[in-house]
């Protein structure tokens, strides 16, 4: 039987109907990006908000990425304590189109560490990815948001992100467990939740999770400490500074990125590569051998 005209037109406008757009994503900074990702894949479009490289503390929007902002569906954030820069422009959101990960339940943080309380105006340490426990409640979150939003996401990618986490850690652990120290000092105080996580023992910083400097009475108190062989730097940290500090220790100095400026961002696991660095620089400062 020949279709009838009616059919035929019917069939076209169908054919001609554009795919449902995806739900844009938008990161602030590259550790999350590479989490939503790795378990949104092509569920979504994520993009992430600052260059790479470039610090959550204290920076500038520029207008193509206020524009970014606007036309997100879903905004994923730490929360105003590291990126205070945002609040002004997040808060006239609607609550379903932004995702704060500071303020979700499952996140895990750090016991109280040295400085808190004291001289140095101690603010929380909120670089909460380096834990990936909390990397898995991140991922959670975020399906659940953009399935709420009516968005089909699979509720079994945070299922298998979860398990890629688990076998994360174990492959960490057995690669710190090489390092004779557990001991270290930082420039920034930014390691709490990997140090936490791993069994690491963080006793002092020269910069705050906040960024301000850390008090006259902090520095010499590390300062005058003898047991430190490790002096964790990061991409911004004053090269001079930081050697001469690490002559006064004895100590190595190491550079660790955890915002991860190096980690290729289109392939899948980044998040994963990302602590990955994070432990590998860890376990040679901390005096592990080298891998072969």
């Amino acid at each position: 039987m020949k279709p009838t005209l009616r059919g035929l037109l019917l069939l076209i406008s169908t054919l001609a109907l554009p795919a449902a757009a995806q739900p844009l994503v938008v990161a602030t900074i590259k550790p999350l990006a590479l989490i939503a990702r790795d378990v949104l894949g092509a569920s979504a479009e994520v993009r992430q908000l600052l260059p790479d490289g470039a610090s959550p503390h204290g920076y500038s929007l520029r207008p193509s990425e206020r524009r970014l902002l606007a036309g997100a569906d879903l905004i994923l954030w730490v929360g105003p304590g590291l990126e205070a820069f945002l609040a002004d422009a997040l808060g006239g959101r609607p609550a379903g189109q932004v995702l704060t990960a500071a303020t979700l339940p499952a996140i895990h943080w750090p016991p109280a560490g040295p400085g808190d309380g004291g001289d140095d105006g101690h603010a929380a340490d909120l670089h909460l990815w380096l834990d990936p426990r909390n990397a898995s409640a991140i991922a959670d979150a975020l399906v659940a948001a953009l399935n709420a939003r009516g968005d089909a996401v699979p509720a079994a990618a945070a299922t298998a992100f979860a398990a890629r986490m688990t076998q994360l850690e174990t492959e960490i652990r057995a690669r710190l467990a090489q390092a004779p120290d557990r001991t270290f000092a930082a420039d920034h105080e930014a390691f709490g939740h990997f140090a936490a996580r791993f069994g690491l023992t963080p006793v002092g910083h020269l910069r705050d999770a906040a960024d301000h400097a850390a008090g006259a009475r902090s520095v010499a108190a590390l300062t005058a400490r003898t047991d430190i062989r490790c002096l964790v730097a990061e991409p911004d940290s004053q090269p001079e500074r930081m050697r001469h500090l690490a002559a006064r220790l004895g100590a190595r100095v190491q550079v660790v990125d955890a915002l991860g400026a190096g980690i290729a961002a289109g392939a899948g696991g980044g998040y994963a590569r990302l602590l990955t660095a994070v432990a590998e620089d860890f376990a040679r400062c901390l005096g592990a051998s080298p891998l072969p």
